[in-house]
């Protein structure tokens, strides 16, 4: 069966038509007789041929014809319902695809059209503007909107090998009509077995928490994008608009197991949670301990060094001193260091200026008397 290469809304299948440049692909151009281009037949007249019948009609009434004429009569008015049911509207959201003898001709624009009769040339009015959803692991009651389950659809295995409910809407459209007419049957069946198919694939190349939590958007985009390729691969002409997952969750026999697991990673992430507020309350408290500590510290360094400096600056002036005047400068020191080492400490002067033998001196009593005359001296 031979088949035009043109796209679905090419006017014809004629080579003139196909160097057309730009135009609009719904346009047609017309004839100098009136008669669109690209192969399309032009409707008879109608008004003059069921003129004719009836001129005819009314010669053989006059002649008072025979059962010849009678037949010619009938077979012409058979053969005039013939060719007026070659008339045939297109609805706004439709394309009128003619087909003749079985291969595609022409895709005509919404309004009323004419194609040659049947058996020549049929037309195949499919909806190539409106939405089309295929629902997948559920049914909807159109009546009660009410949804029911299909287990053997919906249940699927994820890549940590459980088991997970996945119910979900395919949206689909036509978009190139030749293609979606002639290359694939029945495209609705097709697209929903490559749909399941691939939403297994997707599901069993993911983990449970993760399709459970943040991976849904994803995993929806990534199924589309399969899918899409996968009809591409078909050459159905489908265009796959969105996926919507309705639901993703563990089966209800396992679903109170499943919530204990949950509740303990609730309580994980609780404790995390709670461990990390007091470390962010305790680690700065031990940082501002540790530097204040470790302030204290270098102002003490800085304090030693600067007293070690300072002793070593006076070593050097001593020894300066001591280099020019040694007698001097040891006398002075013998002194300061006498009075550093004498000074404080408790002392008695004895004069032995006078007799040569040393009287007893009640030296115990002598040091209470300084002491507490030197305490009274203190408080006046």
């Amino acid at each position: 069966m031979s088949r035009n290469n043109n796209g679905p809304w090419g006017p014809s299948g004629n080579k003139s038509d196909n160097k057309s440049s730009g135009s609009n692909p719904w346009t047609k151009k017309t004839l100098p007789g009136g008669g669109p281009s690209g192969g399309s037949p032009t409707p008879p007249d109608f008004d003059k041929l069921f003129k004719n019948i009836m001129d005819g009609f009314n010669r053989l009434k006059m002649r008072h014809g025979g059962p010849l004429e009678l037949g010619l009569l009938a077979f012409a008015i058979l053969f005039v319902i013939w060719l007026l049911s070659g008339l045939y509207q297109v609805g706004a959201s439709q394309a009128g695809v003619v087909i003749r003898f079985g291969a595609y001709q022409r895709t005509e624009l919404p309004g009323l059209h004419y194609h040659a009769p049947y058996p020549i040339e049929d037309v195949l009015l499919p909806n190539v503007t409106s939405q089309n959803e295929i629902e997948i692991g559920f049914r909807t009651d159109p009546h009660t909107d009410s949804t029911r389950t299909m287990a053997e659809e919906s249940m699927m295995l994820t890549q940590d090998e459980n088991i997970i409910n996945v119910q979900f809407t395919v949206f689909w459209r036509v978009g190139d009509i030749q293609k979606f007419l002639f290359e694939i049957r029945e495209p609705e069946m097709t697209i929903k077995m490559a749909a399941e198919s691939m939403m297994r694939e997707v599901i069993g190349q993911n983990k449970l928490q993760y399709e459970l939590t943040d991976g849904r958007g994803q995993i929806a985009e990534e199924a589309k994008e399969r899918l899409q390729k996968l009809m591409d691969s078909y050459n159905s002409g489908v265009i796959i608009s969105q996926i919507n997952l309705q639901t993703v969750a563990v089966p209800d026999e396992v679903k109170a197991a499943f919530q204990d697991v949950v509740n303990a990673r609730l309580d994980q992430e609780r404790f995390r949670n709670e461990a990390e507020t007091h470390a962010n309350k305790v680690v700065p408290e031990a940082k501002g301990e540790a530097a204040k500590v470790t302030q204290q510290a270098m102002a003490y360094r800085d304090q030693k060094i600067a007293i070690a400096k300072g002793e070593a600056d006076r070593f050097k002036e001593v020894r300066a001193a001591y280099d020019d005047a040694r007698d001097v400068t040891a006398k002075r020191l013998y002194l300061e260091m006498m009075e550093q080492t004498l000074g404080p400490a408790k002392k008695i002067i004895l004069d032995k200026s006078g007799s040569g033998a040393v009287s007893y001196l009640p030296l115990q009593e002598l040091l209470r008397t300084k002491s507490s005359a030197s305490g009274e001296g203190a408080s006046k």
